[in-house]
């Protein structure tokens, strides 16, 4: 920070406070001294750091912001014996820091050890994680329990894993033995992993598509287990587009299944998209279109070898129409 702002006598504070100049005329750099933005005050970091109770002097206690005296204020600080002292303190333990002398040595080092042990136990739980999501499989079962039936392909690739990596297999001794309550195998955190992995992809894919700036939607519904409709990506008058920050102008293709609030050429998705962008060209499905002729045509057709017959010959021609598609 160069210059604080103005108090009311039009002082402030400026980056030449963490310079003092010796009586030779060296410049040196005070590196003790920290100015607090919010509070608009200085304060010596040694001091403030190493000083037990009051002491003399608002930069070891409140912080300073006499701006019209402070060169004179610094100086008489900076020579007092209460911030030697301190400085002197200061730079030891930063010595013995740096070379992993402290007194609590043994405890830092067991604290980096415990720090690498978490590391690497929730790296192995996202591996997990991304394995049972790109695979398209259930995480959970109707147990949550390590070692026990129905637990789900989750816990069950963690009790796989403790049989040859070390540092899972520490992991589920603890749990096992009671000795950690912060474990990460529930589904909170499964849910958690998975919102975050599917926020990077969406980002991933957002970019993808700015770089390449025209674009085209499709969407699609399937049912899950409860018979409930999910759609992977819901678009409403283009106000899914502007919260995605994509451009709607940009579409030049929309596709969707023969649904008619989807595909209705007055009032559903595709008109109200072409209304505001007249060059989305709207393609049905040629998969839901197929799907609905046999339909229709199994109940229509008396005969299975008739049936199967038609069924052959529309496919045929239905291939070459898409590879005629594909050419154009």
């Amino acid at each position: 920070l160069v210059k604080g702002p103005k108090d009311r006598y039009r002082k402030r504070f400026t980056s030449v406070f963490y310079t003092r100049i010796l009586s030779n005329g060296e410049y040196f750099d005070r590196d003790w001294l920290v100015y607090s933005e919010q509070l608009d005050r200085v304060f010596c970091f040694g001091c403030k750091l190493f000083t037990k109770g009051h002491r003399k002097g608002q930069l070891a206690n409140e912080g300073c912001n006499d701006w019209s005296h402070m060169t004179n204020r610094l100086k008489d600080h900076e020579t007092s014996v209460d911030h030697v002292l301190s400085m002197t303190n200061w730079y030891e333990l930063r010595s013995r820091l740096e070379k992993h002398q402290t007194i609590d040595k043994a405890a830092q080092r067991q604290l980096e050890k415990e720090k690498d042990h978490w590391r690497k136990v929730l790296f192995r739980i996202v591996c997990i994680v991304k394995f049972l999501a790109k695979h398209n499989l259930a995480f959970c079962g109707t147990n949550g329990k390590l070692y026990e039936d129905s637990n789900g392909n989750f816990l069950g690739l963690v009790e796989m894993l403790a049989e040859f990596d070390p540092v899972i297999q520490e992991h589920v001794r603890r749990i096992t033995n009671e000795e950690t309550h912060a474990h990460y195998l529930d589904h909170k955190i499964q849910n958690e992993l998975l919102h975050l992995l599917a926020s990077a992809i969406r980002s991933e894919i957002i970019k993808k598509i700015k770089s390449s700036k025209y674009f085209s939607v499709i969407l699609d519904c399937t049912s899950d287990a409860s018979h409930q409709e999910q759609m992977s990506l819901i678009i409403r008058y283009e106000k899914e587009l502007k919260l995605l920050d994509l451009d709607i102008n940009d579409v030049r293709g929309q596709g969707y299944d023969n649904g008619s609030n989807m595909k209705g050429t007055h009032q559903g998705l595709q008109r109200k998209l072409l209304d505001v962008n007249p060059r989305a060209f709207y393609s049905a499905c040629g998969c839901h279109s197929l799907n609905l002729t046999l339909c229709d045509m199994a109940k229509t057709c008396g005969r299975a070898k008739d049936f199967f017959g038609i069924i052959q010959r529309i496919y045929t021609k239905f291939s070459n129409s898409t590879k005629k598609w594909h050419i154009l």
